[in-house]
């Protein structure tokens, strides 16, 4: 019998500005733009390759926080299959480089963006490849 429960995972990021952020996680990051919820929208799900991430708008005087600026290596991390033409592609189109793609001592290929919230986000491949 295969116990297997959990099916998947998103992370969930507060932002300031919900249109802001969805533009830069749709137009530059290439996520699909999703449906909005709210009565005036605040929160969406855009995703890309069967990955979610949810994104929240806080209130108007509220303070967003990274993980990443409260001292935390990232805010989200992906395991990708090519680092590199991904890379490409986010250079590209604008992405904000915290730093390209480097082969990590533990085994990731790995580069680094930061969002317009200021939320890390890594992307890693197994390196090296099999």
């Amino acid at each position: 019998m295969d116990n297997k429960n959990f099916i998947g995972s998103a992370s969930v990021f507060m932002v300031k500005d919900l249109g802001r952020a969805l533009d830069y996680y749709c137009d530059v990051l290439g996520f699909k733009r999703p449906q909005l919820w709210g009565e005036s929208p605040d929160f969406a799900m855009p995703s890309r390759d069967g990955f979610i991430v949810m994104l929240q708008q806080v209130e108007e005087n509220e303070t967003v926080r990274s993980n990443f600026s409260q001292g935390a290596n990232w805010d989200a991390y992906f395991w990708v299959n090519d680092a590199d033409s991904l890379f490409a592609e986010f250079k590209a189109k604008g992405a904000i480089i915290e730093y390209e793609p480097t082969i990590q001592p533990y085994e990731i290929k790995e580069f680094g963006i930061q969002d317009v919230d200021g939320h890390f986000l890594a992307f890693g491949q197994h390196w090296p490849q099999s």
